[in-house]
């Protein structure tokens, strides 16, 4: 019953279900990959005009330039579209090889973080080179997800024992939680979790096994939440905004009103006014709002779209793919995707609690770009092969 539950989601989250026979040929599969980068590129160029848009009085006033922000964003998007030219010939059998090295150094880094980290609203997430400020955690998208692909791919047939296969993973995932939380960011740790535990479900894990995370996370959840008090105040903002209106619950309010004012076509290209300082973090974790204000709902949607059309092309790529590592490398990264968008958005619309994640691909941060084009280099690199296959 499980397997065909499995074989049926699967089926549904890759959207395979009314595509033509022919629609997996190599040819099919280069149009797919060509449609992929050019809605990434565009939905960047949007997220650029929109840096803009949402941070041009903030910066002026803090920074003493309009377009601050936006140089820096133009800057970082440079430094990604080399990156990314540069992991489409980087080879994958010896990034494999020093993932554990790799993932390793990482974790050392973050858990000298919180003692050298920049520290900023308070939490030392960040560290600051050359006046660029570099969040490090944002690696565990590259390094985790190579991790977890070569580790599902050497103990595949091990995932369904708890202790040869689950559990050595499961802990380097509780070791990542506590160093995220020692900075703290309990939301990045939300989101590992809910990867991991996608992750591994898909890879062969038996459901009991990840039954046990969960409810230990949820325990765990309740526990973290009490010990801050301003958790509490989030939480009970996501139920009651107006209970709070000046406090937890602005930022929502905020951004509700950004959606409500924006209608069906918006009020026009810079005629918004939430991002006058109104709405918090407008250009980073709240910018799809400020587009719903000035565009509408129209030019969500068709945002929304181009993102369902990237994630949808990921999933199905990846079923293509005989090579179990490579195959782990393109289905994490559209579970990236998928979870960032599912999160930034639902947020903005009030449907989750308050969490600090940006909007891939649009919304500032040079880390959060860069890394995002690197997965993106990885997932073309992972995929090269199978566009060269006769079998596909």
């Amino acid at each position: 019953m499980r397997g065909k539950f499995k074989t049926f989601f699967r089926a549904k989250i890759s959207g395979f279900k009314g595509f033509a026979a022919g629609s997996n040929s190599p040819e099919s599969l280069r149009k797919e990959r060509r449609v992929i980068f050019f809605l990434v590129f565009s939905l960047t160029l949007i997220g650029l005009l929109f840096v803009y848009e949402s941070s041009s009085f903030y910066a002026l006033k803090y920074k003493g330039d309009p377009a601050y922000f936006f140089k820096k964003q133009i800057l970082f998007f440079i430094i990604a579209l080399f990156l990314f030219y540069g992991s489409l010939f980087v080879d994958l059998d010896f990034v494999r090889q020093q993932s554990k090295k790799a993932l390793f150094a990482l974790l050392v880094v973050l858990a000298i973080l919180p003692f050298f980290g920049q520290k900023s609203g308070g939490a030392r997430r960040w560290i600051e080179l050359g006046g660029f400020s570099f969040q490090p955690s944002e690696l565990l998208k590259i390094f985790f997800l190579i991790y977890c692909a070569d580790y599902c791919s050497r103990k595949k047939i091990f995932l369904k024992n708890l202790y040869y296969g689950f559990l050595p993973l499961g802990i380097i995932l509780v070791l990542i939680c506590l160093l995220l939380l020692i900075q703290p960011d309990l939301g990045s740790a939300v989101f590992w979790i809910g990867w991991f535990l996608l992750f591994v479900y898909f890879s062969g894990a038996k459901i009991k096994h990840l039954a046990v995370i969960i409810f230990g996370c949820l325990i765990s959840f309740f526990f973290l939440i009490g010990l801050y008090p301003y958790r509490m105040r989030r939480i009970a903002a996501y139920f009651n905004p107006f209970a709070d209106a000046q406090g937890a619950g602005f930022q929502i309010i905020q951004s509700q009103l950004a959606y409500g004012r924006g209608g069906l076509f918006g009020v026009g290209l810079g005629q918004g006014s939430q991002k006058l300082f109104f709405l918090p973090a407008a250009h980073t974790d709240f910018i799809f709002s400020i587009i719903a204000e000035e565009l509408g709902l129209a030019a969500t949607l068709g945002i929304l779209f181009m993102f369902f059309i990237i994630i949808h092309k990921m999933f199905k790529i990846s079923q293509v793919i005989d090579d179990k590592f490579r195959k782990g490398i393109i289905f994490g990264s559209a579970l990236i995707f998928f979870l960032e968008v599912f999160i930034n958005i639902g947020v903005t619309c009030g449907l989750l609690p308050t969490k600090g994640m940006p909007l891939p691909l649009v919304s500032y941060g040079g880390t959060n770009l860069v890394v995002h084009y690197l997965l993106l280099g990885l997932f073309f690199n992972a995929s090269k092969k199978a566009a060269r296959s006769s079998y596909i």
